[in-house]
């Protein structure tokens, strides 16, 4: 019957294994959905708002390419992966900072109509044609930055929505107070006059002796200053754009076929030459001679004899003030808008005052822009031609040596013989050892060469970037790490730092005596071995004291009658009485308040941001994920 042939189906092998086959489909596709948990990829949450993995990671891409472009120094740090977790880490608290300040705002009622939104559009000069706002650039600026207009506009919304509350407050906050300016110009400006007293210490070091025993108890306590650092010694192959800059071959032809193709790289444009007169705004009588330039150049006075009278720029006013030919742009910002705004040869500019003082420019020539023959820049093309071809050549063999040293793993040699390079032997390198040669002892082949995964792998490294002309890839031969040296070998280093250490020791407690004594009576008689050099005087970046001596002495009380520091200053003991404070005079400190104002608002501006996140983030809560943090922190 068809009921027993239902049976018999169902405890046939091949009914139970399409039965199997149906429960696990179905588990995998709906009831896994209930019994698996869900990952929680995103790193933070800030009240309502959660920060996406995908979203920091974009961040992050972005501050590296900024990175990239201040060059190979900077970039290399990406290579560190410490570095590049820090960094992560420093964008991620960057992006809760403006989640956070964003809610705060949009909790206090603040809102942007679309009419805003929209002027703030219209007037944006990015989006803008002859002057005018024009809808088919913005749709296709805004589609080139990844977004549509909708995003784009909400986007915006928010931004001005912060804007109009942090604007206020850090025009206020990064305004400095005159009384700030004038505090630090004071101390900027401020000299020390200081008597050094120091100790012969040859003379000391006759009566000191130290023992082995003594020498054997400051290395037991002391073993990090007696360690030997780590080495490796790496074969290596050293691509560089300056040898192959010797391999390109130049001809007539070569020249004048690349010169036709880039002729416009070597179009000249204008160049003025200019004349400068400077009346420095701390020289003597400074306004008064301001005013007789005003009035000789007024009176028909040539330029140059006004210069020679007047300018107080020594390099130029024997010159009658000609400082040569200059592009636009190659001058200070004032003096160039001055300089290329005259329309006539002769003509002279009005007073232009800065932080360095008061500034006259005249339109001495003018080198109308033109497009010169190749015999006129034949140098300058040559120098274009090998430098394009080495740079073909060298993007070549990098890609082909990336691509043989990953292939051919465990040496370099079929790398160099495809190259025609020669491979270079490093002998024994130390860990931070900046004496060795060039490039073993830059930043990125240290990193690379003492990289763990390198030295333990025993096959070629990764090729690295030294910097933007030379590139580097090794394969390491030994390496030993860092050690205790044994006392037989550091005991005469052990025995003279003792020694020293004594040495300074008794300088200190006899320029300590010294000091007492001379509070106590000015013209006391100084201890055998102590000398002094008296009225020396020390000014802010003085060089003639280490800068941390220099510090300690304007750490000293003025109101204390011979305030006095006792400190190394580079590597004697030395001891600083204070004779008197010289104030500087009302010009020195003005030009210092100029100086500083810029300066000490960005210090200012700084700190208001900061204090502006800070109470931002204290009035919403903010949950980390550390899993999803760890996920993104080491994809390096």
């Amino acid at each position: 019957m068809l009921s027993d042939k239902l049976h018999a189906g169902a405890n046939s092998k091949l009914f139970k294994a399409l039965l199997a086959l149906i429960v696990v489909s179905f588990v995998l596709t709906s009831v896994a959905s209930y019994l698996i948990p869900r990952l929680d990829t995103d790193p933070v949450t800030i009240g309502e708002y959660k920060i996406t993995s995908s979203e920091w990671t974009e961040q992050y891409n972005r501050r590296a390419q900024q990175l990239h472009r201040y060059g190979a120094e900077v970039a290399g740090l990406l290579e560190n992966p410490q570095y590049v977790v820090e960094l992560k880490k420093q964008v991620l608290e960057s992006m809760i900072n403006n989640v956070a300040f964003n809610s705060a705002v949009w909790n206090m009622d603040v809102r942007i109509g679309d009419e805003q939104v929209r002027e703030v559009i219209r007037d944006t000069p990015a989006f803008q044609q002859d002057g005018r706002f024009n809808n088919d650039l913005y749709l296709a600026t805004v589609r080139n930055m990844g977004m549509n207009p909708e995003y784009f506009g909400e986007q915006l919304r928010v931004s001005l929505m912060s804007e109009s509350v942090s604007r206020p407050l850090m025009a206020a906050a990064t305004t400095p107070m005159p009384y700030e300016l004038r505090n630090i110009a004071s101390l900027l400006a401020q000299r020390r006059i200081v008597n050094l007293y120091t100790v012969d210490s040859a003379a000391i070091a006759e009566g000191v002796t130290v023992s082995e025993e003594q020498a054997q108890a400051y290395y037991n306590a002391h073993h990090d200053e007696f360690m030997a650092p780590a080495n490796v010694r790496f074969n290596y192959l050293l691509l560089s754009l300056d040898d192959l800059k010797k391999q390109v071959e130049v001809t007539d032809a070569k020249l004048e076929e690349f010169f036709n193709l880039y002729q416009e790289d070597f179009a000249l444009p204008e160049q003025r030459r200019i004349g400068h007169i400077i009346i420095r705004a701390n020289s003597e009588n400074a306004a008064e001679r301001v005013q007789k330039v005003e009035q000789a150049l007024a009176s028909g006075e040539s330029f140059a004899d006004v210069a020679k009278q007047y300018s107080d720029d020594a390099a130029t006013k024997d010159k009658g003030g000609d400082m040569g030919t200059y592009r636009r742009g190659e001058l200070a910002a004032n003096l160039d808008q001055a300089a290329f705004d005259l329309q006539n040869v002769g003509d002279v500019s009005a007073k232009i005052e800065d932080g360095a003082g008061t500034h006259f420019v005249s339109l001495l020539e003018v080198i109308p822009a033109h497009t010169p023959s190749l015999d006129e820049v034949k140098d300058q093309v040559t120098t274009a031609y090998t430098d394009s071809q080495a740079r073909e050549m060298f993007n070549e063999k990098l890609t082909t040596m990336s691509d043989m040293s990953f292939e051919n793993p465990d040496s370099l040699d079929v790398t160099a013989e495809s190259l025609g390079m020669t491979i270079q032997d490093s002998q024994r390198l130390n860990e931070c050892d900046r004496s060795a040669p060039w490039p073993l002892n830059t930043q990125a082949v240290q990193r690379l060469a003492f990289n763990e995964e390198v030295y333990t792998s025993g096959v070629n490294s990764q090729v690295i970037s030294i910097d933007e002309n030379n590139s580097i890839v090794i394969n390491v031969v030994e390496h030993h790490d860092k050690s205790l040296r044994p006392f037989a070998e550091v005991k005469d280093l052990a025995l003279e730092t003792v020694k020293q250490e004594h040495i300074n020791k008794l300088a200190y407690d006899t320029l300590e005596q010294t000091a007492k004594a001379l509070q106590a009576d000015p013209n006391a008689a100084l201890p055998e071995h102590v000398s002094v050099q008296a009225n020396v005087e020390i000014a802010a970046g003085t060089s003639s004291v280490a800068p941390q001596y220099s510090q300690a002495i304007f750490a000293l009380p003025r109101q204390v009658e011979r305030a006095y520091t006792i400190a190394l200053n580079n590597g004697t003991e030395t001891l600083a009485v204070l004779q008197e404070v010289k104030d500087g005079d009302s010009a020195t400190l003005q030009t210092f308040e100029q100086i500083l104002a810029a300066q000490y608002g960005q210090y200012l501006g700084i700190n208001a941001q900061n204090a502006l996140y800070r109470q931002a983030r204290s009035l919403t809560k903010i949950e980390y994920n550390q899993d999803a943090i760890d996920l993104v922190t080491q994809n390096n």
